[in-house]
């Protein structure tokens, strides 16, 4: 009886905080191994598996918090209206989506022009803040401003749907709060762009229901 070892390997996921990790492990390394597993067997190899060796887990770091430049946003978060994507042609992203939550354009104004709100210089103390501002930065952003900072991200949901999820939840709600939501682009270049509605950018991840849905982000 002739025998060998096969392996079979799947692709890098992201791993947050906030994720159930049944359901993660059950999507990422149980369906796509088995899934290789049938088309291996189904090639007319001959070859049957009557055990499992090991199994090796690579665990990376990964901080997609370092976000630049303008990114289009996907069409699902586009058509819920409840994003203002600040175009920006220097890695100031992140002030620029704050000035848009804490200082709100007109209704006659393009809200997606920096010119529409004031100068995040004349308005944020931003001392020993580095463009493009990680995860880590926000604390210190926070503390020199009095304002709370939520940060959100997007997931791939199992039925290929966009989820957002938190990755940052500011330790103290205060007065002056802002959500903002976290996108990758082409070549992982990350954006932040101002959430002026959670509640319907969410929503359709809670329900089915038309009906307005208000959510706590604290």
């Amino acid at each position: 009886e002739k025998t060998a070892n096969k392996s079979i390997n799947t692709r890098n996921r992201e791993l947050f905080p906030t994720i159930d990790l049944q359901e993660w492990y059950a999507q990422y390394v149980i369906k796509p191994t088995l899934t290789s597993l049938k088309e291996f067997q189904d090639r007319d190899s001959g070859w049957a598996l009557p055990r499992i060796l090991n199994l090796t887990v690579n665990v990376n770091k990964h901080n997609p918090l370092h976000a630049g430049c303008h990114v289009k946003l996907p069409q699902e978060i586009i058509s819920k209206k409840a994003a203002i994507n600040v175009r920006s042609k220097s890695n100031a992203c992140f002030a620029w989506s704050v000035v848009a939550a804490l200082y709100p354009a007109d209704s006659k104004s393009n809200v997606a022009r920096e010119s529409s709100y004031p100068h995040y210089n004349t308005v944020l103390n931003l001392c020993n803040i580095e463009f493009p501002v990680t995860l880590k930065d926000i604390t210190k952003f926070e503390h020199l401003n009095d304002v709370s900072v939520n940060v959100y991200g997007i997931g791939e949901h199992e039925q290929k749907t966009l989820n957002v999820l938190p990755l940052r939840l500011t330790d103290q709600k205060r007065d002056r709060h802002v959500n903002l939501l976290y996108v990758q682009g082409k070549n992982n270049v990350g954006h932040y762009v101002c959430i002026k509605n959670l509640s319907r950018l969410v929503s359709s991840q809670l329900s089915s229901n038309k009906r307005q849905k208000y959510i706590c982000d604290r």
